[in-house]
């Protein structure tokens, strides 16, 4: 047998194997670095300062579940379940709520520039004021204005919350960690108002004149006071985050040529971790020169924004019509929910999604990555959606009314969308956070993303005249028009998410001239090596 023997030539050059050793070890260098910052011990003054962002998140939770006892006001003879009437007001009053909170597009600019402490107490202050002055308005036009001015108050406690909350936190293990807790004090800052509702009931069985003419008087006064409290709090405990510009004062010393080139030191000494580096640069840091036009005309900041929008407008319409499909009968494309059951199911269903999120989110993101986990989840939703929807037909084809089975179906149903939707929320908030070029432009990117509210507002006002126009036609019809359009965004939701990024590119999406360089790098061109 003949023996044939070949000769491999390697196609890098020596000088190319030295640039990838080069390569390596800098990537080696960052894993490292990563590590540390991951597993730092967190200061007693950075642990303050989280505890008081999470309370600026529970005093817009309250604020935000504040509404229903204005609808017990307008409508007195509205029940648990929601009607036609109820159902247009809580729409025109949820729609002036979201469209005052695109107002965030520029507190986000104002914390950049003024400071995310002094936005986040004004917004505190001018929230217990709304509420106050909610309890005091009895027509639909009142209540529409102080509801807009709540969500534009509100949304700079958000906005200034979660730039806090990006300044405090290093590392994506961390970051997730945290943000994975935000669902669950959305649902502690929704248990404010049932216990106005409580105080509400006592105050009626008085049978005091005063709170028969202004039945909200007394929840608002409770929203009022927990939000003045959390207030003072922030006051005295909370500190800014946002690192100031403070320009070196160079003395003699610091041009003796001795010590500038490093002469008489040992090794040691020029050791420093990296939390002492970024605390120390977080002291200094140049002034942004990143305008708000220029972050909002960035291809990739445009689709995280679009990608989020969607993400917000599904969400609204399913929290619009579920009071209304969960108590209407399978066979007219309903959940078929008891309507006694409904409010007290929900709320149950919102506590555990939200900690299943608090321990799954941070496992998942930790084994497949924020972007690609994001993009999965966008896949179940319209599948979700039309699972749920074949069910209705199914049933009104067999012709069963709601059944038992059909509704534990559907409310293990509710429980996927509820978990899957606060997932994907806490995803989104992670990739806005991470997408910051640097830390005094990311209130202003957390403002752009504000802009979600205008469909949140659209969403919420064309269910509610959907349901206000539905004497003219059947409630099946209606329902299963709903269904195809939560299909049909969740369809286009899931394709926007092909085209996200994890992070904006440089050049591409923000020019460089507009970055603050806090390092020089040596690097070589292929020009160079040629």
């Amino acid at each position: 047998m003949f023996g044939f023997h070949s000769r491999h030539r390697s196609l890098i050059p020596v000088k190319g194997l030295d640039l990838l050793d080069e390569k390596l070890k800098m990537r080696l260098e960052e894993e490292q670095m990563e590590v540390e910052m991951e597993y730092a011990p967190r200061s007693p003054r950075d642990n303050r300062n989280l505890t008081m962002v999470f309370l600026l998140f529970l005093a817009e939770g309250i604020m935000a579940s504040s509404l229903s006892a204005q609808v017990g006001t307008l409508l007195p003879e509205a029940g648990g379940c929601l009607g036609v009437s109820s159902s247009f007001v809580q729409s025109l009053l949820d729609c002036a709520y979201f469209f005052g909170g695109t107002a965030g597009l520029g507190w986000g600019w104002v914390c950049d520039r003024m400071g995310r402490r002094k936005v986040a107490l004004g917004g505190l202050l001018a929230m217990a004021v709304c509420c106050a002055c909610m309890g005091l308005a009895t027509g639909l036009a009142a209540c529409a204005a102080l509801r807009f001015v709540a969500g534009a108050v509100s949304s700079a406690v958000s906005v200034a919350a979660l730039s806090m909350l990006a300044d405090l936190t290093h590392g994506r293990n961390d970051r997730t960690k945290l943000v994975a807790r935000l669902p669950l004090v959305t649902v502690c800052g929704s248990i404010g108002p049932l216990a106005s509702r409580a105080l509400q009931r006592v105050a009626q069985a008085g049978e005091s004149e005063g709170l028969n003419r202004l039945p909200s008087m007394v929840p608002q006064i409770a929203c009022a006071g927990l939000v003045l409290a959390i207030a003072v709090a922030e006051v005295c405990l909370l500190e800014e985050t946002l690192p100031s510009y403070q320009p070196v004062v160079h003395t003699i010393d610091d041009h003796d040529c001795e010590k500038t080139a490093f002469l008489g030191e040992t090794g040691d000494s020029l050791n420093i971790s990296i939390i002492e580096a970024l605390n120390d640069d977080a002291a200094r840091p140049l002034p942004s020169q990143i305008g708000l036009l220029q972050m909002a005309s960035a291809p990739s900041i445009l689709i995280l924004v679009t990608s989020f929008s969607l993400l917000s407008l599904q969400s609204s319409i399913f929290d619009v019509l579920l009071p209304h499909l969960g108590h209407t009968a399978s066979h007219e494309a309903g959940l078929g929910i008891s309507c006694a059951w409904l409010g007290p199911l929900l709320l149950a269903i919102k506590a555990l999604a939200a900690l299943r999120i608090l321990h799954l989110v941070p496992s998942v993101v930790s084994c497949a990555g924020v972007l690609p986990m994001f993009r999965r989840i966008s896949v179940v939703f319209p599948a979700l959606y039309l699972i749920v929807l074949l069910m209705t037909f199914g049933s009104q084809i067999a012709g069963l009314d709601a059944t038992a089975s059909t509704a534990v179906f559907n409310t293990i149903a509710i429980f996927i969308k509820t978990t899957l939707s606060g997932a994907a929320q806490v995803l989104v908030l992670l990739l806005v956070l991470s997408s910051a070029p640097e830390a005094s432009a990311t209130g202003t990117l957390i403002g752009i993303t504000s802009i979600s509210g205008l469909f949140r507002a659209f969403a919420v006002c064309a269910s509610g005249l959907s349901y206000y126009v539905s004497d003219e036609y059947s409630v099946m019809a209606v329902n299963a028009v709903s269904w195809a359009v939560l299909v049909a965004v969740a369809l286009t939701g899931t394709l926007v998410t092909l085209k996200l990024r994890e992070a904006p590119r440089v050049g591409a999406d923000i020019p460089a001239d507009c970055l603050a360089w806090e390092g020089m790098f040596d690097a070589e061109s292929d020009d160079d090596e040629a």
